[in-house]
């Protein structure tokens, strides 16, 4: 693509006059930071780049192709040099030969560090693989919510199809799978299948696109996403209400509200370890937590991975009317709270294994209040607004899944294969939720 197509909602951020003076690997840093620098792209932390280089071999001096890709825990938008994972992409395509099937995929993970090119300490993401495999030399993996709410929607085949014929694209479903092995198999066949496909769907998780070239690569994921933005959105405006409608009016004193909450539920919060709160009533939060859908739609939980990993399997909604007293919103949070815990060990507890890891502190790390805002937590301020932030993602996806629902639901949902059949998703006006189970093993 030499040229930027008509964007309606993101920019065309990319400056020739700095990029022309990179070498590959700054490049690459160029327009991971780039993609990284606006949330409606990926959210922090979320997401990753690669690009496959030509680089000399220290040990024998030969040409070799090198897999760049963002390290484990990396952030697209601060990302430097030093935290991308290089590998050799023979002895990455070579793991096949080591690979015994979906069910033992995890023992590929340890076998990353062996192909590791120079002296280079970054650990491989679990991701490397979906990046290897992929016959492209540049490929982006974001999770914008314009796309996560197309991977989450129960007709999101059926749209996706739509938006492939009205834009011009060859997008490709894949049902949802973990990130690993297997789904690194499943995108590699799904591209093959498919001449010409230009971008990957990846069912209740988010996007895949790529280019020849590193601003190619830039310029079809903004374009693909601000396409995306114009699809959900007109949908969404189309039908006018979100979320079930109206049930409560805000608070007036909403906000002298939240500041007797905030301590109170920061303790409720820190029963096992000290945290940090944060507040908004951002519209789009406030749009949310009133409406007649949101219990229904906090307790499904979130669908991508990279959101529950934060706001865990989902927040803690608390029951309460803003029209009656304030003083009773104490008792409201505590019996919320009660069961909040009772259905996280029951969660756990339906869902661990004998090498499972202990439970986690059962305390939330969101807090919807109706009328009055959201809360969140985390072990410093970052992480507390960060974990906000995360929620309000999946407000957004939640609300763009439900502006496509037209009423009806097939009967095998589009993000069900063989990781867990339709029976396991749960759903809500047309919004798909991963699997309970499927969230744990993440």
């Amino acid at each position: 693509m030499a040229s930027t197509p008509k964007l309606h909602y993101l920019e065309d951020r990319w400056d020739e006059a700095v990029a022309s003076t990179l070498d590959p690997a700054e490049l690459l840093c160029y327009r991971s930071n780039l993609l990284g620098s606006d949330l409606r792209l990926t959210n922090f932390g979320g997401g990753n780049t690669s690009s496959k280089l030509e680089e000399i071999d220290p040990l024998d001096g030969e040409l070799k192709t090198v897999l760049w890709v963002k390290g484990s825990g990396g952030d697209l938008g601060s990302i430097k040099r030093s935290g991308f994972a290089t590998l050799y992409l023979d002895k990455v395509l070579a793991l096949t030969k080591s690979y015994k099937g979906v069910e033992r995929e995890d023992e590929i993970v340890a076998m990353y560090s062996l192909c590791t090119f120079g002296n280079n300490p970054v650990a491989a993401s679990i991701d490397t693989p979906l990046h290897g495999f992929l016959p492209f030399p540049h490929v982006d993996h974001l999770h914008p919510d314009w796309g996560i709410a197309l991977a989450a929607s129960a007709n999101g085949r059926e749209k996706m199809e739509e938006f492939n014929t009205r834009f011009g694209h060859k997008l490709v479903w894949l049902p949802w799978q973990r990130p690993g092995f297997e789904l690194a198999m499943m995108l590699k066949r799904g591209v093959e299948e498919v001449p010409g496909c230009d971008g990957v769907v990846l069912g209740g998780h988010g996007l895949f696109t790529w280019g020849q070239t590193q601003r190619e690569s830039y310029l079809n994921t903004i374009t693909i996403v601000d396409q995306l933005g114009q699809f959900v959105l007109e949908h969404g405006a189309k039908k006018g209400v979100s979320f079930g409608g109206v049930k409560h009016t805000s608070h007036e004193d909403r906000q002298a509200i939240a500041l007797k909450l905030m301590p109170l539920l920061r303790g409720r919060a820190s029963a096992k370890q000290r945290v940090i709160g944060s507040f908004t009533d951002a519209p789009d939060v406030l749009a949310f937590i009133n409406s007649h859908s949101a219990q229904k739609l906090a307790h499904l939980g979130t669908s991508c991975p990279d959101h529950f990993i934060r706001t865990k399997i989902r927040p803690l909604f608390v029951d309460w009317d803003p029209k009656t007293d304030a003083a009773g919103l104490e008792a409201k949070v505590d019996e919320a709270l009660a069961t909040y815990r009772k259905e996280y060990a029951e969660y756990y507890n339906a869902h661990a294994l004998k090498d499972s890891p202990a439970m986690r502190d059962a305390s939330p790390t969101v807090v919807l209040v109706p009328g009055v805002g959201m809360f969140s937590f985390g072990k410093n301020k970052a992480e507390s607004r960060i974990t906000g932030e995360f929620y309000i993602n999946a407000i957004h996806v939640m609300e763009g899944a439900g502006g496509m629902d037209e009423g009806s639901c097939p009967p095998v949902l589009p993000q069900s294969g063989h990781a867990a059949p339709t029976s396991a998703f749960s759903l809500h006006e047309n919004y798909v939720a991963l699997p309970p189970r499927e969230a744990f093993r993440i």
